[in-house]
């Protein structure tokens, strides 16, 4: 499911995003206490100088890794706009372990997320 919004900003594709009340628009998200988004695309008009954003809030996506993923995966978690594994608590998605014949994921490489 995705829907397209007003972004704060150019934001990279597969930020995680959530509602700026003062903005009244879709920015960087710092956690998971808010519903959240990812960014899958961008597009800016140019004559109103707005950024618009087809943001996936259920389902398989990627997002930008904030850190270092354990080859398992585990338990999403939101810093500044990306993602990182937390399994102390039960949190909006999983971020799948890593898939056969790849190297482990490391900072700013996307990762595949499941949102709940």
């Amino acid at each position: 499911m995705f829907i397209i919004l007003k972004l704060t900003a150019n934001h990279a594709v597969g930020s995680v995003v959530n509602f700026n009340e003062s903005e009244q628009k879709w920015g960087l998200a710092s956690s998971v206490t808010t519903p959240l988004g990812i960014v899958e695309s961008v597009d800016h008009d140019e004559e109103t100088d707005i950024f618009w954003g087809r943001v996936v809030f259920c389902g398989v996506t990627y997002a930008i890794a904030d850190r270092v993923i354990p080859d398992q995966g585990g338990e999403l978690a939101v810093l500044n706009g990306k993602v990182y594994v937390d399994n102390t608590t039960d949190q909006a998605g999983i971020i799948a372990p890593l898939p056969r014949n790849q190297e482990s994921r490391v900072a700013d490489e996307l990762v595949m997320v499941h949102i709940r």
